[in-house]
């Protein structure tokens, strides 16, 4: 899709709150589709919110068969991302959400896990959420906490932080992937 037929006032205004699905399999989207939608909208209002699919499960098997390095050019949209396939999947989707914060101007910006339900663990994609509401961060939690709630045990990670006289528990939940698509709650 080109952005640029739909980025019209006539069609999206700059007042109109807006949300932009970016689903791809590995290195279609380019970091420039992801920047012009990021830069339509003017201060004061709210840019176009971006659920950015970043799948990882194949990447760095990708990676090792890029012969065409614009493909990488185009998708990155920077010459650094030879370094990627020496970081681990993880450290990606934190430097992509990163990116959308310091280079694209978000408020927030945060990486959910999507995991392959067959093989318990392993994360398929991230789903990097990018906002200018200042609300976002507080619902988003809130959404995820009540679509995993059903999650059974096993995909649910209590991690233990704190002084041994305060401990604070965190849950990492989890969301599951199955035949192309994200089952939260249903794993």
């Amino acid at each position: 899709m080109n952005v640029a037929k739909i980025l019209k006032p006539e069609k999206i205004s700059q007042k109109q709150a807006t949300f932009c699905l970016l689903d791809q399999r590995t290195f279609e989207c380019h970091w420039k589709t992801v920047k012009t939608l990021a830069e339509y909208k003017q201060s004061p209002n709210n840019k176009i919110e971006l659920l950015y699919f970043l799948g990882v499960g194949w990447l760095h098997r990708s990676f090792s068969g890029i012969r065409n390095t614009e493909i990488m050019d185009f998708w990155w949209g920077k010459k650094d991302w030879k370094k990627l396939p020496t970081l681990s999947t993880h450290d990606i989707s934190t430097l992509m959400s990163n990116r959308f914060k310091h280079e694209l101007g978000y408020r927030s910006s945060a990486a959910y896990p999507i995991y392959d339900r067959a093989a318990g663990n392993r994360v398929m994609y991230y789903m990097i959420h990018a906002s200018d509401h200042a609300e976002t961060p507080a619902l988003m939690v809130r959404a995820h906490n009540r679509a995993v709630r059903s999650l059974p045990k096993e995909t649910q990670t209590a991690l233990e932080f704190g002084s041994d006289n305060i401990p604070l528990n965190v849950h990492v939940y989890t969301h599951c992937y199955e035949g192309g698509r994200g089952i939260v709650g249903a794993c």
